[in-house]
């Protein structure tokens, strides 16, 4: 395109942006003397049969006529030409030299109230023009904002997201909102919780320029905003400001729209009634950066030509209370034929930076977006070096497809397993299920080991393999297709799938035989199979448990923080009941859904079935439970009337992260309770004395429990500890390592005895990909062999502002310190501190260094 002249007049000079709305160049004017430059925005229609142009020529020239009514106005763009060439449409547009106010607001820095209020009359007589025709922006942002060169007033840019309303809308605040809506266009951060719904009202745009002004005064990104658990954008608190444009902001960003100010004019009339303000005289007096030198024209900004031709696409999930299901976003007659940009879908394609899936992730990047989606590769965030977690927290909530690329080296990722529950939680909280999950194995053959957990989460959805660059151009058809298609994202790998690419079979159990003494390095993936070459057993633990599991009526309770192999013993422990004849069950809580823990009897209706699926029984719930005997008798009855008796021998019953039961408070102490009785119970019934419990669960108990209906109080007490210097020593011999005292030592002085970190290391080492002197030096950076594990950990912890908080003064404190108990026992459970006394100290001395270094970092760009 570049160097074409269109229209046979405007010669195209260079590309400022594109995307599903068209491309947009910078161009002269050959026809005038002093070829004076312009901006050409090129609309494709969305297609070219005979019958659809006719309907795509009609709205070009109704969007042309409208921007020539706007560009009447001084601070929008004015528009000089339309036309039409070869079937594909060109409007022409006022060049207007600047730069865009996203210069003025970088992270921390802080405008005075007057910036404020100047910034917020400027705009807002532009709405207030725009709004008397009907008419809303739907992008206004600060990349849509350019502070003009000639005179430093503000011009508002890129019209392309404009929605005209119906009359009634644009005038009555208490009109239902329309049914369906149409497509729900915006930035998320910046966009109404109803625009986002697909059903913008016409004061939509003041709450996102109401957002503009609240991030200029606190240095802010939107999306690091402190919400309420109403909505409402909370944050005053943060910094000095008058109570008048306090307040006026605040009703500027009010959640639902009836309690916003009505019009453009209403809030105009608000600040110029307004006492002027004596806060702040000086511009940069509270700054934290030069803005005024932006203000002032610095040599360079004026060249500055950067326009965003594409607001986001974003989806209803991205705020509160919203419950539209995807198929109301074609429901708008208007948005369902638009010719120009089709309803778009936000996909996040998650990936290592590391090839091939990084090149795999970049093919399906380029086809996804070709298509018209809104495509985001994890690798974007994860090169910044701040707020990286944010930037994947928000795309993951806006997304409507997660693409998951599984490689050896992914399949055990911590940082993807993060991202994986963080996908499921959002989908089973929201009525349209979304995000979908996609998972690609790439060069990872069907049999190839996942993750335990991992495994769970994703044995039942169709996998989708890529062998090489050959099967690329199928791969990406076929994930195209579903796209468009997404309800055959949903089939599960019991149904199969009519594609080209087959489902992954039900992973294979370890085999039977005993361990060798040595073997081929494993790379460690959760939990250890039974027949594992590296196994470390923790004397007497194992032996304990074998001989406590096949007695009558019995429980053991194990206990330990993450990655310490408590679910490798309790498999063993079950291996072990299985070769005596028991039968056995094992059920992981964090697979469970969270409808599951709403009330108790969903918990306990859910404990039941699942239970008979993996005996084989069938599930006879609706037959027996009875509401009139309350959920605790109902799960009793079953177990004690059916399940027990139905078997032909004991049966093991282990619940792994039974942690996840302590988030739910109200249910926790009937559930617990139900399992002590049931463990008193064998004292008196035999029947009883047919089931024995293991519980696993990684932290203390921090909520009240009574004394008398715990489980955490009886039984075999098993916690967990870390390796013995004898004991990695022996974990290097398996891996055919002869190293001396010496470097075992210094392993263990910077991971200490951390199973899961311990066997990562002596892996790598012994594949020969890096030297033990090499891990060392780069283990707590960014090249590090952590990395990824660190990185899980600190993206966790972004989700948990207090636990966060709590770990980086554990971090840059020389001594021990005291937390609040349930902060304390949370941050145990992760494995991130050790318990000393009453007080909390790093883990080991990687975590002490990583996380020293990334609060330094985070608070050098706070200040700076």
């Amino acid at each position: 395109m570049l160097g074409r002249t269109l229209g046979g007049r405007y010669q195209v000079q260079e590309t400022l942006g594109g995307g599903s709305f068209g491309q947009t160049y910078l161009a002269v004017d050959i026809h005038r003397p002093e070829r004076p430059q312009c901006v050409v925005k090129h609309l494709k229609p969305a297609k070219r049969d005979p019958e659809f142009l006719p309907k795509a020529r009609s709205l070009f020239e109704r969007e042309a006529v409208m921007l020539e009514k706007l560009g009447s106005h001084d601070q929008i763009p004015r528009l000089l030409a339309y036309f039409e060439e070869k079937q594909e449409f060109y409007l022409v547009q006022e060049y207007i030299p600047g730069h865009l106010l996203r210069k003025e607001l970088p992270q921390g820095c802080q405008w005075s109230e007057e910036q404020v209020t100047q910034l917020l009359q400027d705009i807002l007589s532009i709405l207030a023009f725009i709004n008397q025709f009907n008419v809303i922006h739907r992008d206004i942002k600060p990349e849509n904002i350019i502070r003009r060169q000639q005179d430093g007033r503000l011009v508002l840019i890129d019209f392309g997201a404009v929605k005209q309303l119906r009359k009634e809308l644009s005038s009555d605040p208490h009109q239902p909102l329309p049914v369906g809506g149409t497509i729900a266009i915006g930035t998320p951060g910046y966009m109404a919780p109803e625009q986002a719904q697909g059903r913008p009202r016409a004061n939509s745009d003041l709450y996102a320029l109401g957002m503009i002004g609240i991030e200029a005064f606190i240095g802010k990104n939107p999306t690091q905003f402190t919400q309420t658990a109403q909505g409402e954008i909370d944050w005053q608190e943060e910094v000095p400001v008058s109570p008048a444009l306090g307040d006026v902001l605040q009703q500027m960003v009010r959640y639902h729209f009836q309690y916003r100010y009505q019009s453009a004019e209403d809030v105009l009339k608000e600040l110029q009634e307004q006492p002027s303000s004596g806060w702040f005289k000086k511009v940069g007096k509270m700054l934290r950066s030069p803005v005024q030198n932006l203000w002032a024209g610095e040599p360079g900004l004026a060249e500055e030509r950067s326009y965003q031709t594409t607001p986001q696409v974003a989806r209803p999930a991205d705020f509160p209370g919203n419950s539209m299901g995807s198929d109301s976003l074609s429901a708008d007659p208007e948005s369902a034929t638009q010719p120009f940009a089709e309803v778009t879908s936000q996909v996040f394609i998650s990936a290592l930076n590391r090839e091939p899936e990084l090149q795999v992730a970049k093919d399906l990047f380029a086809a996804i977006k070709g298509a018209g989606y809104q495509p985001f590769m994890s690798t974007q965030s994860l090169e910044l070096k701040e707020n990286w977690a944010q930037h994947i927290d928000h795309a993951l909530k806006a997304c409507d497809f997660y693409i998951l690329l599984l490689s050896r080296a992914s399949a055990h990722s911590e940082l993807m397993l993060q991202e994986v529950r963080a996908v499921k939680a959002l989908h089973q909280s929201r009525a349209e299920q979304r995000p979908q999950i996609v998972p690609i194995r790439v060069d990872l053959p069907m049999d190839g080991s996942l993750n335990y957990e991992l495994r769970g989460y994703l044995h039942r959805l169709q996998q989708r393999i890529w062998r090489s660059a050959s099967d690329t151009p199928n791969l990406v058809q076929d994930i195209l297709s579903a796209l468009d298609a997404s309800d055959s994202l949903t089939k599960t790998a019991d149904q199969g799938s009519s594609g080209s690419f087959p489902t992954v079979p039900p992973p294979k159990q370890g085999s039977d035989a005993p361990p060798l003494p040595v073997a081929e390095p494993e790379l460690p993936e959760g939990q250890v199979n039974v027949a594992s070459a590296f196994y470390i057993e923790r004397p007497p633990i194992e032996l304990r448990c074998a001989e406590t599991v096949v007695q009558p009526g019995s429980l053991i309770r194990i206990k330990a923080p993450r990655q310490m192999g408590k679910t490798s013993l309790m498999a063993r422990i079950l291996h072990e009941a299985s070769s005596q004849g028991l039968n056995t069950v094992s059920l992981n809580l964090q697979l469970a859904d969270g409808k599951v823990f709403t009330d108790l009897d969903k918990l306990l209706q859910w404990l039941c079935a699942s239970v008979s699926r993996r005996l084989r029984l069938p599930n006879r719930i609706s037959e027996t439970w009875d509401d009139i005997f309350g959920s605790k008798y109902n799960c009793t009855a079953y177990f004690e009337e059916y399940i027990l008796p139905e078997l032909d021998g004991p049966l093991t019953l282990a619940l792994d992260e039974v942690d996840r039961v302590f988030e739910y408070p109200e249910i926790a102490s009937d559930f617990f309770g139900l399992l002590r009785a049931w463990h008193e119970e064998a004292k008196n019934q035999e029947i009883w004395q047919r089931l024995r419990l293991i519980v696993v669960h990684a932290t203390e108990v921090y909520i009240p429990l009574n004394t008398n209906q715990s489980p955490f109080n009886v039984g075999l007490p098993i916690d967990l500890p870390e390796f013995s210097l004898a004991q990695i020593s022996q974990l290097a011999e398996l891996h055919t390592l002869d190293w001396d005292e010496a470097q075992t030592s210094q392993l263990q002085t910077l991971i200490g005895g951390h199973p899961y970190l311990i066997r990562l290391a002596l892996y790598h080492v012994a594949k020969g990909d890096m030297s033990v002197e090499q891990l060392l030096e780069t283990a707590p950076t960014e090249a590090g062999l952590f990395r990824d594990h660190l990185r899980g950990h600190w993206w966790n912890l972004q989700q948990h502002a207090q636990l966060a908080e709590a770990f980086i003064s554990v971090v840059t404190s020389e001594q021990a310190i005291s937390l609040e108990p349930s902060v304390l026992f949370k941050l145990h459970s992760l494995g991130l501190i050790r318990l000393v006394g009453n007080g909390a100290q790093p883990r080991c001395d990687l975590y002490r260094q990583y996380f020293a270094t990334v609060a330094a970092d985070k608070g050098a760009s706070e200040s700076g």
